[in-house]
């Protein structure tokens, strides 16, 4: 008798240990993945939200767990990043944003076993997969659809000043990209056409943001494009109830004001995060500089209100713009 309890012991043991060791590999299978936002933080209707988005796909359709940060302030990201990689658990920390590259640049340095991705920065480190986007492709894309709204003056919204303006949320590189581009676009369309540009000096001051927005209204501008996270909130809002057109940027905002949001200029964060999640979990993961433009489809837009002539204007410089016949600036000087 003592023999057989023995025995039913030892197999008892044996099936928990196995199933203990099962449960551990299907976890991590699954995946563990932190993300650290912007100072935006999620409800940005934009960037921050855009990446969440990818987030949610991957633990949808890739099973993944997930935890994330929302710093208040650039001074907070290294603290959350630390705090993430001394878990040890994560196959996958994520920075959503530029101005987390300092703080990634250490913590990564620090923790050489664990792997990052950074979202519009580079950091030159071997664990890192860096994504960043040919952002002056987007900016001429918004700005042939506004230049080419802004001359049809048949449209109620439109006056004849043949004036469009670009609202940024803080004068970076990135930003400038952007503003170039959209400047080079609308001339392209008509070198007569006036183009406008601020910066808020923030990615989440809504209140500036419309500020700012009023004031070109008030200067003649009937087409505008946020590029400012947060902040372009104000933008929309502004456009709204001055019934002008806004054109929104990283996500499809036009839920937000749907007969004033002319169209969005695309950036596909979420497919982004989603990829760098699917890479890792795959081995996959190309550290490194990725760098993601219309022909990765990393950029694009949305048609939203868009005339068809429009539509097809910007299909054909897309195409331009894949092929290499097109080319853009990347500073604002360069660009007039």
């Amino acid at each position: 008798m003592k023999k057989r309890l023995a025995v039913l012991l030892s197999v008892l043991l044996a099936f928990t240990a196995l199933a203990g060791f099962t449960a551990v590999s299907v976890r991590a299978a699954d995946g563990n993945v932190a993300v650290v936002f912007a100072t935006g933080g999620l409800g940005d209707k934009s960037f921050n939200d855009a990446a969440y988005q990818g987030l949610k796909r991957a633990e949808e359709e890739l099973g993944i767990n997930f935890d994330y940060a929302e710093p208040s302030a650039v001074a907070e990201y290294e603290t959350y990043l630390t705090r993430f990689a001394s878990m040890g658990k994560y196959d996958l920390i994520i920075s959503i944003g530029f101005d987390q590259a300092d703080a990634l640049n250490t913590v990564a340095s620090q923790n050489p076993e664990q792997k990052f991705a950074i979202v519009d920065a580079v950091v030159d480190q071997p664990n890192v997969a860096s994504f960043v986007y040919a952002e002056k492709e987007r900016g001429f894309l918004m700005g042939v659809a506004a230049g080419m709204l802004t001359t049809m003056a048949d449209d109620p919204l439109i006056n004849s000043q043949k004036k469009v303006g670009v609202v940024g949320g803080m004068k970076i590189p990135l930003i400038d990209a952007n503003i170039a581009g959209y400047i080079a676009g609308a001339k392209y369309v008509d070198p007569d056409i006036e183009v406008q540009h601020s910066y808020v000096g923030s990615w989440a001051d809504p209140s500036k943001g419309k500020e700012l927005t009023v004031s070109m209204i008030e200067n003649g501008v009937d087409v505008i494009w946020q590029a400012a996270g947060r902040s372009g909130l104000g933008v929309i809002n502004a456009a709204k109830e001055n019934d002008v057109y806004a054109i929104g940027a990283d996500s499809d905002q036009g839920y937000l004001a749907p007969e004033h949001v002319l169209t969005n200029g695309m950036k596909f964060v979420n497919n982004t995060v989603f990829q760098a999640i699917q890479d890792v979990l795959n081995d996959e993961l190309n550290t490194g500089v990725n760098v993601l433009g219309v022909a990765e489809k990393g950029l694009g837009y949305t048609e939203s209100l868009l005339p068809e002539s429009v539509v097809e204007e910007l299909e054909t410089v897309k195409e331009a713009i894949v092929a290499g016949e097109i080319e853009i600036p990347e500073k604002i000087e360069n660009a007039r």
